[in-house]
């Protein structure tokens, strides 16, 4: 056999089976464990159990305020759980209820695999009837980080009445050709297969996981929060958020890596939240 076909039969199959691991690490990730309770705190909760809308068992805990019956659903980033937010429960604490959960897979909730958004959209979707069957509360806002922002974008609802993303992605494509990108010319090939693998193996086209589609067709108040120097979530994917619907705000955090925006200028971000989610839920 040739040099050539033996190089070339050499590469192929190794961007076969290193994509498919890659694969395979990526929706059975190491799961960031956050040891801290709300009550650590100093809120109250209510640990509760619900269903995502395909059956999934989920864990969530609901932080209550007697003052109203509007409440902000926290959601939490690739791939921690709940626990990782509750700083930002803690100040939405203080003007509305705050229901955080795990995503299917992470945290406490069942699930044998993670699809970073593209099912996730099922978990939100039971969160929210949850909250409208079993306490009443259909004044609903949205709070999501990172791949908790991309579902925010892309579980629509009526009872939905605005949405603030902290450094979601605009496309899963996106992030899939970013993770391959020290692989220059290879990630094409790299992120063809791993679209290949979610149809084969979860029956699912990773190409639909897209929020900037999905925040055309939103007329609710949209607020876009990015970091600035985001190293795992380009700023780029903010922009693109915000050319597909110019009516969103768009706040980039200047100087702020993927997870700070909101340790670099706590009062600042606070108040530009919570002002925001007072002034949409009515």
């Amino acid at each position: 056999m040739q040099i050539w076909l033996k190089t070339l039969l050499f590469v192929v199959l190794f961007l076969v089976i290193f994509s498919l691991l890659t694969f395979l690490m990526s929706i059975h990730p190491k799961k960031i464990t956050t040891n801290l309770i709300p009550s650590d705190l100093g809120l109250k909760y209510e640990e509760v159990s619900f269903k995502s809308t395909d059956g999934i068992k989920l864990s969530g805990w609901l932080i209550p305020n007697n003052k109203t019956k509007s409440a902000i659903i926290v959601m939490h980033g690739y791939p921690a759980d709940k626990a990782n937010l509750l700083e930002i429960a803690e100040f939405l604490a203080k003007d509305f209820n705050v229901f955080l959960f795990d995503f299917r897979s992470f945290g406490n909730s069942e699930g044998r695999y993670t699809t970073a958004g593209y099912l996730e959209k099922k978990d939100l979707l039971g969160a929210i009837k949850y909250l409208e069957k079993e306490k009443n509360m259909a004044e609903i806002g949205l709070y999501g980080f990172s791949l908790g922002g991309a579902v925010a974008l892309m579980a629509k609802h009526d009872n939905v009445k605005a949405v603030v993303t902290d450094s979601a992605y605009a496309k899963l494509t996106n992030m899939v050709e970013h993770m391959y990108g020290m692989f220059f010319i290879f990630k094409y090939p790299l992120a063809y297969l791993t679209k290949l693998y979610g149809l084969l193996f979860l029956n699912i086209n990773i190409g639909d996981a897209s929020p900037a589609d999905s925040i055309k067709h939103l007329e609710i108040p949209i607020l876009i929060i990015h970091a600035e120097k985001d190293s795992q979530i380009p700023v780029n994917e903010a922009y693109l958020l915000h050319d597909a619907n110019k009516k969103a705000e768009l706040w980039i955090v200047e100087d702020a890596d993927h997870g700070m925006t909101h340790s670099v200028n706590p009062e600042k971000y606070e108040k530009k939240v919570i002002g925001f989610f007072k002034e949409s839920i009515k």
